[in-house]
């Protein structure tokens, strides 16, 4: 059992630092990301990086003293950082300078103050707008006690200072500090611990990730001249800096707040900024905005393209670029990844001006997000679909008379309008090769109709079931070689032909492609004389007959629908139809029309040419 003094622990501000980073720099573990780093051209691609997030904030803690700085009083306006791979050093060197005082109170250079003690700073005035990355005036002296040794070197251009600390900071040498009247300076050169972090030493990706973060800086701060092993970083605007990572943005900016908007790749994605610092998670500056830019493509989508999707939906599309200067701002960890001001808090507004929505309303990210509501459809779907598919595959097949030969590609199914219609087929047909199946009246017209309402109709659950199709599959499980579609040779039987030919031309094209879906001829007119029997399947053909003089002696009579055949005709047309079949190649709709629309000199042409 373990003593009282070895269960209680008091621990003091290094012990607890280096006992538990997490809460003051972030994970201290090596971890695999896609990260955005300039390439050989200088713009921003995503690359596989192996980084240690509290190993570069101890780097983002000391640059963004010197950035912070600037934002003050504009007097330091150049930064030099050196990152030294062979020592693992880093250098930040800077053209400011920090008083080379005693503090009157703590009786404490104020160099050795700042750098030396947690909860020491400049940023503890809150009845100040402060528009600096600083908060908690702990990042600098993080930086000292996570470093083997760390230097500070400043002159305020009457005095130099000059002070080193070892070990953690746990060993500090006594400042050395000299008159010297030069321009102002402050160096920070420390080498990490390394052992710290886990880390053999400074390595390519690490260097890498620096490089950008003083890319970021100057961004934004473009009076600010950032140097990086000697290369210097400057863009024009922040517009030309998102640029790096998207050519087509719409941009927009005002004192305090620097926007751009592009189209991601499918999922939301974000570059941010606040004050300087980079926000990686975002917060409530880029909701501010993104909210507007979706508020105004969801309305849009709903006016012109009769599109509804959620807000999440849309952000996926973003590309969002922010630069902003919140007052006071305040984050959810010292880490400073993600900003948690409220909206009313930023110290200043900015509404999305009409010009800028319209321009990303006028976007490729409009289409893109259009293009993938309709593959989001399709997948829903097809998913919906299948779901159903598995609840039709447990139904039972009612009304089938079905073929019993065992060589289905040699077999028939007859569809016909309807119980009476289909009364005789028994009769006459031939068992082993020749099935039917009756139909409810008008069958249902699918254009337009998603394949998940279709399936639901019982008329298209009875159909399917018999032929053994399901929707959103292909046509090799058809039970049978091909489909007839008997029906009256009137308007409503040609509906009905219709009506079927466009549902499996739709769903299974390569029936019609193959031949295997035929409209078997019905006869209009029977002209009776003694046993004898003429058929006419158009009354174009009967009127022709009948002015010759062959017709003498022949009573004709006109068949009302199949009901009205006598056993003869009907026996005729199952067991010799006379059937015709959508010539492969055409246009389905266009030949939809031909052979069921209203025109029946086209259709007569049509019948007589596809006879078979």
């Amino acid at each position: 059992m373990k003593k009282i003094e070895q269960k209680y622990r008091k621990l003091d501000d290094i012990e607890h630092c280096l006992l538990r980073p997490g809460m003051y720099i972030g994970s201290t573990k090596t971890r695999s990301d896609e990260c955005y780093l300039l390439n050989e051209d200088n713009k921003f691609t995503k690359k596989s990086v192996n980084q240690n997030p509290g190993f570069l904030k101890l780097f983002d803690e000391i640059i963004s003293n010197s950035a912070d700085e600037h934002r003050r009083s504009g007097k330091l306006n150049r930064i030099d950082v050196t990152a030294d791979k062979e020592s693992g050093k880093i250098i930040v060197k800077d053209n400011g300078g920090i008083p080379v005082v005693k503090h009157t109170v703590h009786d404490e250079w104020v160099p050795e103050m700042i750098f030396s003690n947690l909860k020491a700073g400049s940023n503890f005035d809150d009845s100040e707008d402060r528009l600096v990355a600083g908060t908690n005036g702990v990042g600098a002296t993080l930086t000292n006690i996570f470093s083997s040794e760390f230097s500070i070197r400043t002159c305020d251009g009457k005095k130099e200072f000059l002070q080193v600390f070892q070990n953690n900071m746990r060993k500090r040498a006594e400042p050395v500090v000299k008159r010297k009247k030069a321009s102002g300076f402050t160096e920070i050169s420390y080498l990490p611990d390394y052992r710290q972090f886990r880390l053999k030493g400074l390595d390519e990706d690490h260097i890498q990730m620096m490089r950008k973060r003083c890319a970021d800086l100057a961004a934004c701060n473009p009076l600010l001249r950032v140097y990086f092993n000697k290369e210097r970083f400057s863009y024009p605007s922040f517009s030309a800096y998102c640029r790096l990572y998207v050519d087509d943005i719409a941009y927009e900016g005002s004192e305090r707040w620097r926007i751009a908007i592009g189209t991601s790749n499918g999922s939301l994605q974000q570059v941010s900024f606040v004050n300087g610092v980079s926000t990686s998670d975002g917060g409530t500056h880029v909701d501010h905005v993104a909210n507007q830019v979706v508020d105004a493509i969801r309305s849009r989508l709903k006016k012109r393209h009769k599109v509804d999707l959620r807000p999440s939906e849309i952000k996926n599309h973003m590309f969002v670029f922010i630069s902003a200067d919140i007052v006071n701002s305040s984050f959810s960890s010292q880490t400073k990844e993600k900003l948690i001001t409220d909206a009313r808090d930023f110290g200043s507004k900015h509404d999305l001006s009409e010009k800028f929505l319209k321009s990303v309303c006028s976007s490729e990210m409009i289409q893109s997000i259009l293009d993938w509501a309709q593959q989001k459809k399709k997948a829903d779907e097809r998913r919906a679909l299948r779901k159903l598919n598995k609840k039709l595959d447990k139904e039972k097949v009612l009304k089938l008379i079905d073929a019993k030969g065992r060589k289905r590609d040699k077999c028939t199914l007859s569809l016909f309008e309807g119980d009476s219609a289909s009364s005789a087929f028994r009769k006459y047909r031939d068992p082993m090769t020749q099935g039917a199946f009756p139909l409810r009246g008008k069958f249902l017209n699918v254009a337009g109709m998603p394949a998940s309402k279709v399936v639901q109709n019982k008329e298209v659950q009875a159909l399917l079931n018999a032929i053994g199709l399901r929707l959103g599959e292909d046509a090799e499980k058809l039970r049978y070689g091909k489909v007839l579609i008997y029906s009256d040779a009137d308007p409503d039987g040609d509906s009905i032909a219709g009506l079927l030919t466009n549902f499996f031309g739709r769903y299974w094209p390569e029936l019609l492609e193959k031949r295997m879906l035929y409209r078997v001829m019905t006869p209009l007119v029977v002209a009776l004389k003694k046993e004898e029997r003429k058929m006419f399947y158009t009354n174009e053909e009967f009127e022709e007959w009948k002015k010759s003089d062959d017709s003498r002696g022949w009573e004709a009579s006109y068949k009302k629908g199949l009901a009205a055949l006598e056993d003869p005709e009907y026996c005729d047309i199952i067991r010799n139809p006379k059937m015709f079949a959508l010539v492969p190649g055409d246009d389905l709709d266009v030949a939809l029309e031909d052979w069921f629309g209203g025109d029946p000199d086209v259709r007569k042409q049509k019948m007589m040419g596809g006879v078979v």
